[in-house]
């Protein structure tokens, strides 16, 4: 008996093994009927050559406008009458255009629809219309209706057709925008070559001027020009300088947004076409914030007037109005994309007072706190480095921890005007190639100093540093350990 209940449990099992891959072979089956199905219902409603579109109206609850095409053949360009003047965008004029001559339908809903307001193709969210010459001369129209359910299509009718069919929203969501969706809002893309032999580098800007209302100087940036010569060694990694308020050296990894956000420039949103001298004066434009001038290789120039800030109707900070010399539009800018409005000059460049390497140097000569030491240098690596102080040998490893701690003195701001009190710390730093460095350090009161370097004051920084550096000299006369922090 028990046999039997074994034999009858087994027979079950397959039975069920069988059903369920019966299950999975029909349910395979249906899939693929309703693949196919699916790839069938797929059709190309029309499909035209660009080249013969004349012209497209585009009705929208935005209201309505008509791209028009101006000049034949590779010479003929797209227009919109309202927007004379102004900066298409390119790739949304050719979304337009190319959309519009080929079409796909990705399933065929209904022939004969009873109903068609049932897909909103009664009051269409758009209408779009393509008029066409030559070999294709003729008129398309392109009704379209509401999203369906999954929101990734739209119902649409062809030319007052019987037919109800879905194509995807990607392609037919630039048609429900107003045409100042049209106008570009790239300010500035560096140009490209002309030709295989033409090889200026478009992305280099010689010369750029900062002026901002919260600086009572002029920011000035220009490209290294030592990088053209070759005889000339710089240890600066960036391509550009600071060449006013101050000459120094730009920090690569703090001035990249300074030297390089002007190139593909974008803004969010458009606040007046066609500006007005009122337009300018309200916008904060004629006495903007921050006015940025760039000198780009190759020509171009671009000169930026940063406004007033711009707030949404909640009340909340949308950015700037900015306006670019020769574009008639005043932009809407996002803050983080205007790095010249905010940043400090003394962020984005090398702070170090000296860059010079420790095999460079000739000679190091201090005076302070009563100390004067001078020492000599020679050897050009580590194998033959030696060091002497007043004429005696020193130990070289101690000469660059002292060295070390120049190299790191800090800056807490800019400072330019001349003061008239004596240092009470010069370091002369002597190059084998001749050059020198000169850095004075001079109370100023709150405890800080300035620093002059070359006999220009340039900086402020603490005057715990200059303290430390005092009483570190009398520590290395007396062979000790010198104290790196302060």
């Amino acid at each position: 008996m028990k046999k039997n209940i074994r034999i009858i449990i087994i027979v079950l099992a397959i039975v069920l093994v069988l059903g369920a891959a019966a299950a999975v072979l029909l349910l395979t089956s249906e899939d693929e009927e309703e693949t196919a199905e699916e790839e069938i219902k797929t059709s190309l409603l029309y499909d035209k050559n660009p080249a013969d579109l004349a012209n497209l109206t585009i009705e929208n609850a935005e209201g309505s406008y008509t791209v028009v095409r101006v000049g034949e053949g590779d010479s003929a360009a797209w227009t919109v009458e309202e927007l004379a003047g102004l900066p298409l965008s390119s790739t949304v004029v050719n979304k337009l255009l190319n959309n519009a001559c080929s079409v796909t339908a990705q399933q065929t809903v209904v022939e004969n629809p009873e109903d068609i307001s049932i897909y909103g193709l009664d009051a269409p969210s758009a209408t779009v219309t393509a008029e066409f010459d030559g070999t294709a001369a003729g008129t398309k129209k392109l009704i379209i209706g509401n999203l369906t359910p999954e929101e990734t299509k739209r119902y649409v009718m062809v030319d007052d057709g019987a037919t109800v069919y879905t194509v995807y929203n990607s392609v037919l969501s630039c048609y429900l925008e107003n045409k100042y969706a049209i106008v570009s809002k790239v300010v500035y893309t560096a140009k490209s070559a002309a030709d295989e032999e033409d090889t200026t580098n478009y992305s280099q800007i010689n010369k750029m001027t900062i002026k901002r209302a919260d600086l009572d100087y002029d920011v000035v940036i220009e490209y290294d020009a030592r990088l053209e010569d070759d005889s000339i060694m710089t240890g600066n990694s960036s391509n550009y300088v600071m060449s006013a308020p101050i000459i120094r050296d730009l920090n690569p990894e703090t001035s990249q947004d300074i030297t390089d956000s002007i190139f593909g420039l974008t803004a969010s949103d458009l606040a007046v076409l066609h500006p007005k001298e009122s337009d300018f004066e309200e916008y904060g434009i004629s006495s903007p914030a921050a006015e940025v001038l760039f000198e780009i290789n190759g020509g171009d120039t671009v000169r930026l007037r940063v406004g007033n800030e711009c707030y949404d109707e909640e009340g909340k900070k949308e950015g700037r109005f900015v306006y670019a010399d020769g574009i008639n539009v005043i932009y809407i800018f996002p803050e983080s994309s205007l790095p010249w409005l905010t940043f400090s000059p003394l962020d984005i460049v090398t702070t170090m007072y000296t860059s010079n390497y420790v095999y460079d140097l000739e000679g190091l000569d201090i005076n302070g706190g009563g100390q004067e030491l001078r020492f000599g240098i020679s050897g050009a690596g580590s194998d033959d480095f030696a060091v002497t102080l007043n004429g005696q040998d020193t130990d070289p490893d101690r000469f660059k921890i002292l060295y070390q701690y120049i190299l790191r003195a800090p800056s807490t701001e800019l400072y330019f005007k001349d003061i008239d009190a004596e240092p009470v710390l010069t370091v002369n730093i002597r190059l084998k190639s001749g050059e020198s460095d000169l850095i004075e350090f001079i109370p100023a009161g709150n405890r800080q100093a300035v620093v002059r370097l070359d006999g220009e004051p340039v900086y402020k920084c603490a005057q715990a540093y200059v303290d430390r550096f005092l009483s570190n000299l009398e520590l290395y006369l007396d062979g000790q350990d010198i104290v790196e922090n302060w």
